[in-house]
C-alpha cells in the first residue's frame, strides 16, 4: 500500500490562469483554466506536452467550475456554476461537446461514485447523484449540522461521503452518512494550525480511503486517514492549491493551483 506522504516531483506545468478543473482520462491530462477561451487543455501524461484543446461553447468563466472523468461513458463532465448546467465532453476524433443536463442547484465540485453515478456538490447544501447515461437523478442528499456550502464531495465504497465545505467561519472535511449527518469532521474554525483548515476546496480519496485535502489559503495539502484524523502536511510548497486528482493506475498525484503562475504539479506516489 502506498504512503502518500512520500512524493517525488516529476513535472510542473505553468500558465497564467487559475486551474478550475483537473482530470486524467486515457493517458491524457485535461486542465480547465479560468480564461476566456473556454477550452480544455489536453496534455499527454508521458511527456506532459500540450496535445490539443477542446472548446466548450457557452461555458461561463467561474472559479467554482469543476471537471471529472467517467470511464463508463468514456467522457468528461464539466460543471458550469453560473449557467447551472453540466456539459459532457467526448475526447475523441470528433471532440463532441454537448450540454448533458440542467441542474436546479448551482453546481460546484464533481466526482464519479463507486456505483458509476455523477456526484454533484451544489449550493446551498446539496449532494446529488445523476445517472451518467440518461442524466436522471438517482438520489439527493441534504446536508445537516452546519455542513453548508459544500465545494466538493467524493463517495467512498462504504456508501459514506467525504465532503469539504467552507463558510464564513468554518473550514472542514466531513465524513457524511446517507442521512446527511456527519459522522466525523476534521477542522473547525478557520485557521493555520495542524488541526485547522482555511478554504477547503477539493479532496482526493485514495484506495485505502486516505484523504488528500486542498487546504487552499494555507498553501498546503493535508493528509487524513480513513477516520478523518490528521496524518501529515505534505511538504511541497504550493500556491493556493485548488484542485487535486489521484490517478490510481499510474499512482500519480496531480495538483492544480489558482495563484501566481497557477501551476499544475505532478508527483509520483512512492510505495
Amino acid at each position: 500500500m502506498a504512503d502518500v506522504t512520500l512524493l517525488k516531483s516529476i513535472e510542473t506545468i505553468e500558465a497564467a490562469d487559475a486551474v478550475l478543473g483537473l482530470a486524467v482520462h486515457h493517458n491524457k491530462m485535461f486542465v480547465l483554466r479560468k480564461r476566456d477561451d473556454k477550452q480544455l487543455h489536453v496534455y499527454d501524461t508521458d511527456d506532459y506536452r500540450l496535445q490539443y484543446t477542446v472548446t466548450i461553447p457557452g461555458m461561463q468563466k467561474e472559479r467554482y467550475n469543476d471537471l471529472t472523468e467517467c470511464a463508463t461513458e468514456n467522457c468528461l463532465f464539466v460543471s458550469d456554476f453560473a449557467a447551472k448546467c453540466i456539459y459532457k465532453v467526448k475526447p475523441n476524433a470528433e471532440q463532441r461537446v454537448s450540454k448533458f443536463i440542467d441542474v436546479p442547484y448551482q453546481p460546484k465540485g464533481l466526482s464519479i461514485t463507486p456505483e458509476g453515478n455523477l456526484l454533484v456538490a451544489g449550493n446551498p447544501n446539496k449532494l446529488v447523484e445523476y445517472n451518467v447515461t440518461t442524466g436522471e437523478k438517482v438520489c439527493e442528499l441534504e446536508l445537516h449540522l452546519e455542513v453548508k456550502c459544500p465545494l466538493h464531495a467524493v463517495k467512498r465504497s462504504d456508501g459514506q461521503y467525504v465532503v469539504c465545505h467552507t463558510d464564513e467561519r468554518l473550514s472542514r472535511v466531513c465524513r457524511v452518512g446517507k442521512d446527511g449527518y456527519y459522522r466525523h469532521c476534521f477542522g473547525g474554525l478557520t485557521g493555520k494550525g495542524d488541526d485547522q483548515l482555511n478554504y477547503t476546496c477539493h479532496v482526493a480519496v485514495c484506495e485505502n480511503n486516505e484523504v488528500i485535502v486542498a487546504d487552499n489559503r494555507n498553501n498546503r495539502l493535508v493528509l487524513l486517514d480513513k477516520s478523518m484524523e490528521f496524518v501529515d502536511t505534505l511538504a511541497e510548497d504550493f500556491r493556493e492549491p485548488h484542485r487535486v486528482w489521484f490517478d490510481r493506475e499510474s499512482r500519480r498525484l496531480y495538483v492544480g493551483e489558482c495563484a501566481g503562475s497557477s501551476c499544475v504539479k505532478v508527483f509520483n506516489v512512492i510505495q
